[in-house]
Order: structure tokens, then C-alpha cells, then sequence
């Protein structure tokens, strides 16, 4: 007895399978029995994402980079309040924010959308917690706290962003 084998027709994209009258690709979407203008539309579509998603881990990547910066101001600047006020609870917590910050932005390699958000919380904890101490220094360092949080909420953004395109 002879064994038939049936051949289907192959995605010119991605190469899997597909069903012979299949308009698109249940795999990758391309509109293999469509006509040019579905096609192109398609091709149109890949490139945007593509350059969404490079512009998304640039901001994701500068994000991670603030949360390594934070980890070194608040450990110099805990530093720097220790050698003038002798006092080592400061040394501390700027030690202990330093070493979070740096744990934040290892993590944010993985899970870019929880660290940013959870360094975003800590740093608005931290600023919270300031305020309260001394309301005064709500304006010190003003301009370094907006650059700061705008780089954070950026980043946060565009993690949310590529964990829906996922």
C-alpha cells in the first residue's frame, strides 16, 4: 500500500505551515493569499513595532542607568553626611538605599516593568519621608528630583508598553 503524504503550503515569512485556503498566517499574521496591499500594510506594521521596540528598551536602558546612578548618589551622598554630621545611622541608610537601588537595577534586566516601578515608589518614599523630616527641602535639589523621576516614569512607561506587546 502506498502512503500519500500531503505537502502544505509553507508561510514565505516565517516558514510554518499553513492551510491550503488560509488567507493569513496562524502563526506570524502575514497575509500569504492576500493581495499588495495587505502585504505591504503588514510589512509597514513590522517595521513600526520593531523601531517601537528599540525606542522602548532605549528608555527602558536609561531608566536602568538612573536607577545605577541613584544607587551612587544616595551611597556618596550618605557618605558625605556621615563624614560631616559623624552620625552612622545616615551612613546606613544611604548604604542600605544604595545597595536596593543597585539590586533594583539588576533586576530591571529581567523584570524591567516591576524594578523601575519599584525604584519610582522608593525614591518617592525617600522624597516623602524627607519632606516630613524638614518640609523645607521640598525644593532642594528640585531640578535633579524632576530629571530623576521623569527618567523613571519614562522608563516604567515604555516597560509596560513592551510587556503588552509580549
Amino acid at each position: 500500500m502506498e502512503e500519500i503524504t500531503i505537502q502544505l503550503p509553507h508561510c514565505s515569512q516565517c516558514n510554518e505551515e499553513m492551510l491550503d485556503n488560509a488567507k493569513f498566517c496562524t502563526y506570524c499574521g502575514f497575509p500569504e493569499n492576500g493581495d499588495d496591499n495587505e502585504k505591504a500594510k503588514f510589512h509597514a506594521q513590522r517595521v513600526l513595532k520593531k523601531s517601537q521596540i528599540r525606542e522602548d528598551r532605549k528608555k527602558i536602558s536609561s531608566a536602568r542607568n538612573t536607577l545605577y546612578w541613584m544607587a551612587g548618589i544616595f551611597f556618596v551622598s550618605g557618605l558625605i553626611l556621615f563624614m560631616n554630621l559623624g552620625d552612622i545611622a545616615v551612613l546606613i541608610a544611604g548604604a542600605i538605599l544604595a545597595i536596593i537601588y543597585l539590586v533594583l537595577a539588576y533586576w530591571s534586566q529581567k523584570k524591567p516593568f516591576a524594578a523601575i516601578l519599584s525604584g519610582l515608589l522608593l525614591y518617592l518614599m525617600v522624597i516623602v519621608v524627607n519632606i516630613i523630616d524638614e518640609p523645607s527641602r521640598i525644593f532642594e535639589g528640585i531640578l535633579l528630583k524632576i530629571i530623576i523621576l521623569s527618567f523613571l516614569i519614562k522608563g516604567m512607561y515604555s516597560a509596560s508598553q513592551s510587556v503588552k506587546e509580549q
